[in-house]
C-alpha cells in the first residue's frame, strides 16, 4: 500500500501546486485587466481636461474649480494605477528600485542597475490587500483552495 499512497500523495501535491499556478494567473489577468482600464480612464480624463483647458482660454469667466476637481481626479488615479503596480510586482516578485526605477527580483539586495539598495519586502503570509474600492484576498498557499481571489469593485 506505500506505493499507492506515494502516487496519491505526489497526485494531490501536483494538484495543489497546479490550482495555486491557476489562482495566481487569474489574479494576475485580473488586475492586468483593472489597470489597464485605469490607464484608460487616466487617459479620458486627460482628454477632458485638454477641452477643458482650451475652453477657458476662449471664455472670458474662466471657471478653474472644474480645472482643480479634473486634475485631482486623475491624481487619484494615478495612485489607483500604483496601487495595482505593487500588487502586480508582488505577484510577478518584483521590486522597483526607489532610485532608478528599474524592476528587479525582490530577493536581491541591491539595484543592478545603479547598485541603490532595494526596498526590503515584508515575508509572504496571509494578508488582505485593497485597492482603491477594491479587495483582492491571498490565501496562504497550504489551504485547500476552492475559490478563486476575488477582486470586487464599488463603483
Amino acid at each position: 500500500m506505500g506505493f499507492f499512497e506515494d502516487v496519491i500523495n505526489t497526485t494531490k501535491s501536483a494538484a495543489a501546486t497546479a490550482g495555486k499556478k491557476t489562482d495566481e494567473a487569474v489574479r494576475f489577468t485580473k488586475l492586468k485587466i483593472k489597470e489597464s482600464q485605469t490607464t484608460g480612464d487616466i487617459k479620458s480624463h486627460f482628454e477632458k481636461l485638454g477641452q477643458m483647458a482650451y475652453e477657458m482660454k476662449k471664455s472670458e469667466n474662466p471657471d478653474s474649480g472644474l480645472f482643480e476637481a479634473e486634475v485631482a481626479e486623475i491624481d487619484k488615479l494615478y495612485e489607483k494605477l500604483s496601487e495595482i503596480n505593487l500588487l502586480l510586482d508582488d505577484l510577478r516578485q518584483e521590486v522597483t528600485c526607489t532610485s532608478c526605477g528599474a524592476k528587479t527580483k525582490s530577493d536581491n539586495s541591491f539595484c543592478p542597475k545603479c547598485g541603490a539598495k532595494l526596498p526590503v519586502r515584508p515575508a509572504p503570509e496571509e494578508k488582505k490587500e485593497e485597492v482603491s474600492g477594491e479587495e483582492v484576498k491571498v490565501e496562504p498557499t497550504e489551504e485547500k483552495k476552492d475559490e478563486e481571489p476575488k477582486i470586487e469593485d464599488n463603483k
